[in-house]
């Protein structure tokens, strides 16, 4: 969105602040030349001081066309005589997939309070209003007005019909800004048809006439006819500014085409003023609601039958879907079998199992069965070729042994359940969303269906039950994750089960839903569950260097198999693990566990590079030990310096050629030593004559 040097214009009266309607206003402008009436409408609807009136240019890809528009337009708001003594006017240039969006876009970002919309008479008694208006006021998250304009550009009074709605008090408080701020007489008139008392709503009415200077302008009569749109037309002149509210919340196309409503609309012969405003709830509730509004993109009805149109699209399984399936499932079998992972991802980017995981979540979010079923077909289509693949893949070109790729996709936790969930938000969210297109790889890479897919075949192949089982969890979590975070997004969207759409059946889409459910509760009990044992194999390597491998660490605790349970630990050390510590580590693991499971430790030894010192230290043991193997010489200087190493001979060294030896390096280095000697006794057999 680029914004454009601000610009004042319009006039105000004394009105005081706090009566004025609007802080933000959001104006559509298509014509500079027809604009200027609705610009200078809008600068007295907000505060003369702090308001804003947004004139917005909605770019569908012609930005020349746009830049022309919103030159001109700038242009004449500046030619205003009026300039200083109104409200900021600032010109808004909104690049958008369709003119709706970047207005609701606009008026959300902006935290517009009143969207003004301008309507005209395509002939005598005849209001086209269009796809634009209708999408704006169904999804606007602020009030909006619609403008229908006449011949006459001056009012000569402001007529507000009133029935004891809510909106109606809307109505009362424009109008009568609009009358006190044009110095005009204004007349409120009662429609007792279909009328309801409401105190609250009475009791504002009489709130806003107090605030005004028109006590003596101000005028009421009651409409009893039978046809009340009739008297209100006779009682109205050209020069007269008819102000209606009208409800919002309520189907705008049902409301419009009523008796009254219509009526007025059409044959008003002056200008006229359909006015909306969301009343929120008081207190917390209502901030609530408020901040949840603004942070929801609505999508209008267009843009759900466009999201509609490209799901039923992608739910069929075509020729170009069949061939990425097949060249995704080849290159991410490749990418495990070479544990590459720049391979992985490159059949992660061209993997099409999203396109009809995304028409599945539409269906069920529209009701419409049949998208969700022929997405489900084309689902196990690309799956079952998958597993095909990489099966045949696994058996052609065999492997001595899983790789690490292969095995991190066959131990899936809970960090692989919230990946798949946050992947079906993005991607939801994109699919909707035309204007952020370069987060579908993102997608592609995070929701990773195709690898643990192939990992399944690939465990097929080697025969190795836990990979397959474990790869199959992994696989069936992202799935359904997936499809519930799109189902959430897509609800979240305002997409819902609409009888207008062919198709729809809400009652059945309540059945996968409850699928849906069960299976992610049951999914996410696993994980759960994989979860807490990843905390019990947290706790075990805790004890197991705390109480066994002192003075080592445990790299990796993995339990590689099931049935029966297989453990495997990679300990690290400088110095050698012990068959002892092996056995006390089983022992302990099997107490743990409550069954006996099958340890298996490999050992890694820290080996560094020798010092100076210790090669010299190393050279006296040896003049010392002639006929000993001395190994694993050290020499660390602290507050002196501490001497280690093991020493291999038939017979134990002499206490005194110890100490000698000592006092030897003590004498060399000058510094106190501390000589720790560990001798390990040769035997040597001699053979029977």
């Amino acid at each position: 969105m680029t914004a454009e040097a601000p610009l004042a214009g319009g006039a105000h009266g004394t009105l005081p602040d706090e009566d004025y309607y609007a802080e933000t206003v959001v104006v559509p402008v298509g014509r500079p030349d027809t604009a200027v009436e609705m610009l200078r409408l809008a600068t007295e609807l907000v505060r003369p001081e702090h308001g804003l009136v947004i004139a917005l240019v909605v770019s569908l890809g012609d930005v020349e066309q746009a830049n022309k528009i919103s030159t001109q337009l700038r242009r004449t708001i500046e030619e205003w005589d009026d300039i200083e003594d109104g409200p900021l006017v600032e010109v808004v240039t909104e690049i958008a997939v369709s003119v709706s969006r970047g207005i609701l876009d606009v008026a959300r970002e902006r935290n517009a309070d009143v969207i003004m919309l301008g309507v005209q008479q395509s002939a005598p008694g005849k209001i086209k209003l269009g796809t634009v208006v209708e999408n704006v006021i169904a999804t606007a998250p602020c009030g909006v007005l619609i403008y229908r304009s006449a011949a006459t550009t001056t009012f000569g009074r402001v007529v507000i019909p009133v029935d004891g709605s809510l909106s109606s008090t809307i109505a009362v408080k424009l109008g009568l800004s609009l009358a006190q701020q044009h110095d005009i007489p204004a007349q409120q008139l009662h429609v007792q048809q279909d009328y309801v008392y409401n105190p609250v709503n009475e009791e504002t009415i009489r709130v806003h006439e107090t605030q005004t200077l028109l006590q003596q302008a101000l005028t009421k009569a009651i409409v009893a006819s039978r046809s009340p749109q009739r008297e209100i037309l006779r009682s109205l002149t050209r020069d007269d500014l008819l102000v209606v509210g009208f409800s919002q919340t309520s189907d705008f196309e049902r409301q419009i085409t009523d008796s009254l409503s219509n009526q007025l609309l059409n044959k008003a012969p002056g200008p006229v003023i359909l006015i909306s405003q969301i009343e929120w709830q008081r207190g917390w509730r209502g901030v609530v609601e408020h901040g949840l509004a603004r942070i929801n993109p609505h999508l209008t009805l267009v843009e759900q039958n466009e999201l509609i149109w490209n799901a039923e699209k992608s739910a069929y399984s075509t020729l170009d879907y069949t061939v990425m399936i097949v060249l995704s499932a080849a290159l991410a079998t490749l990418g495990l079998l070479t544990n590459s992972v720049a391979v992985i991802i490159g059949a992660m980017l061209v993997a099409p199992l999203m396109s009809p995981l995304s028409s599945f979540s539409t269906g069920m979010a529209t009701g419409i069965l049949k998208l969700t079923r022929r997405a489900s077909v084309t689902l196990l289509q690309g799956v079952a070729l998958s597993l095909l693949i990489s099966i045949v893949m696994g058996v052609v070109l065999p492997i001595d042994a899983p790789t690490a790729e292969i095995m991190a996709r066959g131990s899936p936790n809970l960090l692989d359940a919230a990946v798949a969930l946050v992947s079906g938000w993005v991607a939801a969210y994109a699919t909707a969303r035309k204007g952020i297109p370069a987060a579908l790889a993102g997608v592609a890479i995070a929701a990773a269906l195709m690898p643990p897919l192939c990992t399944i075949g690939l465990g097929i192949a080697l025969q190795n039950v836990n990979l397959t089982l474990g790869a199959s969890l992994l696989f069936l979590a992202n799935i359904t994750f997936i499809i519930a975070a799109q189902y959430i997004t897509f609800l979240w969207l305002g997409m819902h089960p609409n009888e207008s759409r062919e198709g729809v059946t809400a009652s059945q889409s309540r059945v996968w839903w409850f699928v849906l459910v069960i299976l992610t509760i049951l999914v996410a009990a696993i994980f759960l569950r994989l979860g807490s044992q990843a905390v019990d194999e947290a706790h075990i390597r805790e004890q197991l260097e705390a109480d066994i491998f002192i003075d080592a660490t445990v790299v990796e605790y993995d339990v590689v198999s099931s049935l029966p349970i297989g453990v495997q630990l990679i300990v690290q050390s400088e110095r050698q693990i012990t068959p002892e510590e092996v056995e006390q580590a089983h022992l302990l693991i099997n107490e743990l566990y409550g069954e006996d499971v099958d340890v298996k430790v490999i050992a890694r030894q820290i080996v560094r590079p020798t010092t100076p010192m210790s090669a010299q230290v190393a050279t006296m043991l040896r003049a010392t030990f002639p006929d000993a193997t001395v190994s694993d010489v050290t020499a660390e200087a602290g507050d002196g310096l501490l001497v280690t190493a093991t020493i291999q001979d038939a017979q134990p060294p002499d206490p005194q050629i110890l100490e000698d030896l000592r006092q030897g390096i003590s004498a060399r280095f000058e510094m106190d030593v501390i000589l720790q000697i560990k001798f390990q006794q040769v035997l040597r057999l001699s053979s029977a004559n």
